[in-house]
């Protein structure tokens, strides 16, 4: 049995491809006063996300759209870490002499 949050981290790190591979070509829709599409279940399955959840948009280098799972768990942690070390900046460079 799988963790859903270790399944993401293991899909935006590209350990493993989809199999097989997902893709759709999607209407771009009015949502509001805003437009959008709407992602096919399978779609949502691949990423690992549900309702709530959030999603990076990322445009790579050469000129892709790409979607990326947020991890709120590893953003905290590493916000966590962050204030420990600045807390402890003096006794940390003490430690690196």
């Amino acid at each position: 049995m799988t963790d859903r949050k270790t399944d993401k981290g293991m899909k935006e790190a590209g350990a493993a491809p989809l199999t097989p591979p997902v893709s759709a070509s999607m209407k771009v829709r009015k949502i509001g006063n805003s437009l959008g599409v709407i992602l096919p279940k399978d779609i949502l399955n691949a990423l690992g996300v549900e309702e709530g959840d959030t999603v990076d948009v990322v445009q790579t280098h050469d000129g892709r759209i790409e979607l990326a799972v947020v991890d709120h768990e590893a953003d905290d942690l590493m916000s966590m870490a962050e204030e420990i070390m600045a807390e402890n900046r003096a006794v940390l460079r003490a430690l690196a002499k």
